[in-house]
This record gives structure tokens, sequence and C-alpha cells, in this order.
């Protein structure tokens, strides 16, 4: 496959053995099963076969997938795994265990096409029935540094990942790891999801309803931001804001879950008046 179309399909291969060896030093030391989201042409996937784990591979393109196949067959690292042609978004993860008569729960691992690393977060972290024990992922280092934020630093997507798991950077990947090269340095994160969200909510729907609104003019302060976000006048914002003690001034970035969620429930219970209707 050209470096042309390689890049079009977002597959930058990872070629540096130093990072395979610290992403294997990384798993968890737990006997669940792995799914990987794409093989590339298997260099990791070879790896992960070797720890003697049921593994299943997802990888889009038929050719890679073949490479990957052959790659395991001539180690004869075949028998417990499978590769599997899938779009990772369209996959149900208990259908692809059965491939190699595995079930949940498993782990995810795999180096996250970057265009599309914010849908798999979503598809693997808010639904149910789709979620993995953990995720040992290598994303592009600005977003890993977003997902492991802490307060005063946090947006959407920080609030939208360690609302469901707990998230560490473990280290950054420099460019010249993969061929082609990304025109950006990555990082691999782990997320070990939480059995409960990271706090208690009215409903996940309700709460992100506020974030979302929040971080809409994550620039402006949270009484401005809130008010056209939530559509509400900002006298009303204001008032809501003080009246969970957190000061109208700050930017949406410097609230933890905990304010967020006491936002989510102040507005539940005065609905009507501060923006909404339970229709």
């Amino acid at each position: 496959m050209s470096r042309r179309r390689r890049t079009r399909l977002g597959q930058h291969l990872l070629r540096d053995q130093r990072v395979v060896d610290r992403i294997l030093e990384a798993l968890p030391d737990d006997p669940v099963p792995i799914l990987e989201v794409g093989s590339g042409d298997g260099v990791l996937t070879e790896r992960l076969a070797q720890t003697g784990r049921p593994l299943v591979a997802i990888e889009l393109d038929e050719i890679m997938a073949f490479r990957t196949r052959r790659r395991l067959a001539k180690l004869g690292l075949d028998r417990a795994t499978a590769v599997l042609e899938q779009d990772v978004l369209e996959i149900d993860p208990e259908e692809s265990l059965a491939a190699v008569a595995a079930r949940r729960p498993y782990g995810l691992v795999g180096n996250l096409p970057y265009a599309i690393t914010a849908p798999i977060f979503r598809k693997f972290l808010e639904t149910e029935g789709q979620r993995p024990a953990w995720m040992l992922v290598m994303i592009q280092y600005e977003v890993a540094q977003r997902v492991t934020a802490l307060p005063g630093k946090l947006s959407l997507i920080g609030v939208s990942v360690q609302f469901y798991a707990r998230s560490e950077l473990l280290f950054a990947v420099e460019r010249e790891a993969f061929d082609p090269p990304p025109e950006v340095r990555s990082a691999v994160v782990m997320l070990r999801l939480l059995d409960q969200p990271a706090v208690d909510v009215p409903s996940v729907e309700r709460f992100f309803e506020v974030v979302r609104g929040g971080f809409r003019s994550p620039r402006k302060q949270l009484h401005n931001a809130l008010a056209q976000g939530v559509w509400l006048p900002p006298e009303g914002a204001g008032e809501w804001l003080e009246a969970c003690e957190i000061d109208p001034t700050r930017r949406p970035g410097t609230l933890s879950l905990d304010e967020w969620a006491r936002l989510a429930w102040w507005r539940e219970q005065h609905l009507a008046e501060y923006g909404g209707s339970r229709s």
C-alpha cells in the first residue's frame, strides 16, 4: 500500500519497537481478552498475540488485514487470534470477541486514527454493553493532554472521558516512530473505566446538556457561556451559578466534574425557571 493511500486512511504504521515494548509493559496484569483497533500490518498485533491472551484485531483495510493474518500464521500465532475486516465504529464487541470464543470483560488496545478518536471514545465509553474494562490507546498528544487534564485546563472531551474513566497519560511518542510520520506527536494513554460515573448526576443526558452548553463558549466567563449555551438571560445564569456557589466570572475549563454535577442537579430542580422543560 502506498504512503499516500495509508495517509488518506489515517494509517501511520508504528515501526519503533521501543514504543511497542512500552505499550506491552503498560498492559494491565489481568487475563481479559484484547480487542485491538487497527492492526495495520501487525507489528503490535504480533506482540499482543504473544501474550497468550485471546485477541481480536479490527482492521478496515483488507490489504492490511491480509498482511496481519499472514504475519500471525507464519509465526504460529493465529490459533487464538482473529483479524476482522470491519469498521470499528460499527462493531459489536461481544460479536467480535466470539470469533475467538471470548467474551466480556475485555481490554481495548490500539493506535487510534486521529480523525475518529472522539467517535471511538463515545462508542466505547458511553454505549452500554460496549464498554471495555480498560483502554490502552495511542492518540494525538494534544488530545491526550485534554483527556487527562485537571480542572483549570479541562475541555469538553476531558469531562466526557473522565466522567466514565480514570485517565492517565503514560508517555509521548515522537513522529519518527511511524511510517509515514504524522504531522504531530502522539501519546499513549490508559483509561480505566469506572463501574459508575465519576459523579452523581440527575441523568447523563441532563449532565451533558449543561456541560456542552458551557463549553460552546469556552473562553467566555461562565455566566455568559451558560446564558448562551442553555438559552438563559445573563442574570439568570448568574443566579444559577451563585446558587451553586460557583463564581460566575470563572471560565468553563476551570470547573471540576463535581461542580458540573452541582449545576446539573440545580438545573434539574429548577428546570422550568433555568432553561428547558421536562417534555
